[in-house]
């Protein structure tokens, strides 16, 4: 991909055109609420844009979490915990059990949901907690390094999004330790 599409995102203000038609998009006041969509010009389709959902674990075992260092951006170079966007037609949970496996090599059972994390312009951020049963931790394309860290050791000054720091603060003192950072 060439620099001048690392920046690209589709949003609201960059979709100019009808995914079904192929006519201009136009900004209009939608009933009920009259909020400004973009709408076809041409078959009055009106292209709701709405957050992707991101499905993510808090992998543990014998007290210790697994987290990760991404090799990509956004985030290149900071640490988070497992996880990655749903794919249309995939569960949340089936999302987060993949993605787990995908950047990790373990395999996890889901023991609960942590929490939900929204934020203006972002994807929508599930994490869940989980337990390992088995596999060889691994790092894959997306990351350069994983590790096992117990609490005390969370990297607290180079985590990668503010959801990642709200889960593990949240994760911490779930445990009744003093969240770090």
């Amino acid at each position: 991909m060439s620099d001048d599409h690392a920046h690209r995102l589709l949003a609201p203000s960059t979709a100019r055109f009808c995914p079904l038609c192929g006519g201009p998009l136009v900004q209009e006041a939608v009933p009920p609420d009259q909020r400004e969509q973009a709408v076809c010009s041409r078959c009055r389709f009106i292209f709701y844009l709405n957050p992707k959902v991101v499905a993510a674990t808090i992998p543990e075992r014998e007290g210790r979490i697994v987290l990760t260092r991404r090799s990509i951006s956004p985030g290149r170079g900071l640490w988070t915990f497992p996880g990655g966007f749903v794919d249309f037609g995939e569960t949340v949970t089936d999302a987060a059990l993949r993605e787990t496996f995908e950047e990790t090599g373990l395999e996890v059972e889901l023991t609960g949901l942590l929490n939900v994390y929204s934020y203006p312009g972002a994807p929508v951020i599930i994490v869940y907690t989980a337990r390992v049963v088995s596999g060889t931790l691994t790092a894959c394309a997306e990351n350069d390094a994983v590790e096992w860290l117990t609490p005390r050791e969370i990297p607290w000054d180079t985590l990668a999004f503010p959801s990642t720091r709200e889960a593990l603060r949240e994760w911490v003192a779930a445990r009744g330790l003093m969240p770090g950072g």
